[in-house]
């Protein structure tokens, strides 16, 4: 259910993203506040850390909300890596690559309030077989 909702929302941030002028700031906003407000919620929100274990473990706890179990491929001290094999917005195309970028703010966002930052070293629609993130505590 959380992919097929996820699809749909692609579609839609695509068709916003392509509004002259004010699509992008529109995707970029919605995304940015729609991570906030998962965060705030009840029961369900993210926790602030400022331990890469509790940064970890709550990024995923979000994740898997969204029906999604990424493997984390490299790990270090103040850092981890993990990979996504398909978008789940549905984005493969290059001509996507921008409003997939503004989608990420969600997450970059999400990351943030949690005590890190997320930077996204490969993407699918920038030509990559999938996406590639890294996630910092900061600190």
């Amino acid at each position: 259910m959380a992919g097929k909702l996820l699809h749909l929302l692609g579609k839609l941030n695509y068709l916003m993203y392509r509004i002259p002028r004010i699509g992008e700031s529109l995707v970029r906003g919605q995304s940015r506040m729609a991570a906030r407000l998962a965060f705030h919620m009840p029961i369900l929100g993210g926790k602030r850390s400022s331990t890469l274990e509790g940064v970890k473990s709550e990024w995923f706890k979000f994740l898997r909300l969204a029906g999604m179990q990424p493997p984390i491929t490299q790990e270090g001290e103040k850092e981890f890596e993990f990979e996504v094999e398909a978008c789940p917005y549905g984005f493969r195309r290059p001509e996507e690559k921008g409003v997939c970028d503004a989608c990420m703010d969600l997450d970059r966002t999400y990351v943030k309030l949690l005590g890190g930052e997320l930077e996204v070293l490969e993407s699918i629609p920038d030509g990559s077989d999938r996406c590639r993130c890294v996630v910092r505590v900061r600190g």
